[in-house]
Formats: C-alpha cells, sequence, structure tokens
C-alpha cells in the first residue's frame, strides 16, 4: 500500500483496540481495490471521545467506526444520526460528509445475517439469551425484535439497564421480552440461542464464561460477538454446542460500512480472510 499526501484516514474509536483485526480487514480490502485510503486504531479513553471526535472533522478524516465503550455516548457529540441508529440508540459507523459528521448503526444487520448463516433456526419461534444491555446488546434487540422474536431474555450486571432495554424491545416489536437470572438455572435449561454482548472475555483477566454451559440443552446455539479467544465459545465448543464467536458478524457489519464511506461493495472475502489472520 502506497502512503502519499493524496491518502485520506478512516479510524476506529474504542478503548482497549489492541485486540482489534479491523485494520486488517480494511487496509487489505482498500489494497486490493487500489482506494486511497488508509485505517487506523486509536485508543480513546471515555474522558477524550469528545475531542476525538471533533479531530475527525479538523483532520478531514472520511470517517470512523466506534466500538466499546463509545456507542451509546458518541451519538451526542455528531451532527446528525440516522434513523435506525437513533432508535436503537448506539453508532457504530461515522460518516464525514463535508465537514458533518453523521453517525450510522450497522451491527443490527451485521448481526442478523451472521445468525441466520451460522444458526439457521427461526428467530420468530425462538427463545434468545441477551447478555449484557450496552451498545451492541441494543442492537441485538432491535433487529431481533423487529423478527418478531418469541420471547427475548435479557441479563446486565445493572439491572436498570436491563429492564429499560426490555421495554424498548418490546416497543420494538419482541412478542415477550423478560429480564433474568443467569444465576438462576430455570432460566437457561430451555433457551434456543444464546448471544454474549457484554465486554467480558475482551481482557486476558477473564478466563470463565459468564454462563454454565453445561445447562445449556444440546441443540442450543451460542454466539459471542467478541472474537478471537473468547471463554463461552472455548467452554460451549468443549461441551459440543455449536458455537461461533463474533468473526463473521464483523465482517459483515464492516462491509456495510465500507459501503458508508466509499459508495462501494466490499469483497467480504477479503475481508474474511484478512481476519482469520
Amino acid at each position: 500500500m502506497e502512503i502519499d499526501a493524496e491518502t485520506k484516514l478512516i479510524l476506529l474509536l474504542g478503548h482497549p483496540v489492541r485486540h482489534s483485526v479491523s485494520p486488517l480487514m480494511h487496509n487489505r480490502v482498500f489494497e486490493e481495490l487500489g482506494l486511497p485510503l488508509v485505517y487506523l486504531a486509536a485508543d480513546v479513553e471515555p474522558d477524550l471521545l469528545a475531542p476525538a471526535v471533533e479531530g475527525l472533522r479538523a483532520l478531514g478524516v472520511i470517517g470512523a467506526n466506534v466500538t466499546l465503550p463509545h456507542k451509546v455516548r458518541v451519538m451526542t457529540l455528531l451532527d446528525a444520526v440516522d434513523e435506525y441508529a437513533a432508535r436503537i440508540g448506539a453508532v457504530n459507523t461515522i460518516v464525514n460528509s463535508h465537514g458533518r459528521l453523521l453517525g450510522y448503526n450497522t451491527d443490527a444487520q451485521g448481526f442478523m445475517s451472521a445468525l441466520e448463516a451460522q444458526w439457521g433456526g427461526d428467530v420468530a419461534s425462538a427463545s434468545i439469551l441477551l447478555l449484557g444491555a450496552g451498545g451492541a446488546a441494543r442492537a441485538v434487540a432491535a433487529v431481533l425484535a423487529q423478527r418478531r422474536v418469541k420471547e427475548l431474555r435479557i441479563w446486565n450486571r445493572t439491572p436498570a439497564k436491563a429492564h429499560s432495554l426490555c421495554r424498548d424491545a418490546l416497543d420494538w416489536g419482541a412478542v415477550r421480552c423478560v429480564v433474568v437470572d443467569i444465576h438462576e438455572p430455570s432460566w437457561l435449561k430451555d433457551v434456543d440461542v444464546v448471544v454474549q454482548a457484554t465486554s467480558s472475555g475482551l481482557t486476558d483477566a477473564v478466563k470463565e464464561p459468564l454462563i454454565p454451559v453445561d445447562i445449556l440443552r444440546e441443540d442450543t446455539f451460542v454466539m459471542d460477538l467478541q472474537y478471537g479467544g473468547s471463554p463461552l465459545v472455548a467452554a460451549a465448543v468443549a461441551r459440543g454446542l455449536r458455537s461461533e464467536d463474533g468473526l463473521e458478524m464483523l465482517v459483515r457489519q464492516a462491509s456495510l460500512s465500507f459501503r458508508l464511506w466509499t459508495g462501494l461493495s466490499a469483497p467480504e472475502h477479503a475481508m474474511r480472510a484478512a481476519a482469520a489472520g
């Protein structure tokens, strides 16, 4: 990849970001398509998010991805937010349109596309356990509710956030939503899908999965939105359960972000190969 005075920048804003394979994916595609773009990861601590976002405008950055823990707060720092992202209450993609910073959410569609490809079941007849109530979890809940999920069970360390997301999910179209305690086995025994959408496993300090997978049915599908060494996925695989980490979702949401920045279709095969190493 040649970098010169005409090369434009796209950033990933998050904390931490050292684990991210997004730079590998996007730079592989930029090079393959001959685009004068480069993608870099920026570790932005929460109290520095506002100046970092303003820096996108000042430096003429083409756009950015936004990851944990900034997906919700970043919305207040943008000039406008897409209607779907506003309804979800989380932004993971920023487009710099002639100095106006516009927010979008590609997580929801990326998640649903990956779930359909990897699980293959019917959301409308499923009971799904969602772990988390942050920005990524909100995107998951929104698209599941839009598909009229039969029952959504939500757990979060802060129960008030889980209750708030449940109320939103019902407004969005979920048939039933309940806040659960994952330490009560009855909520785990009959679930069809588990979606892990917290930051658990993002650091090396976390070694144990959030839930005991031995309680799950043998046909339960387990999906962790994190990738690269998920304790939950490792435990599920050891148990013999069908399980996937978030790599495929990452590729699919990245493809949608790529289109927002460039107007082009991304070669997902190249993204997938780069992300897989």
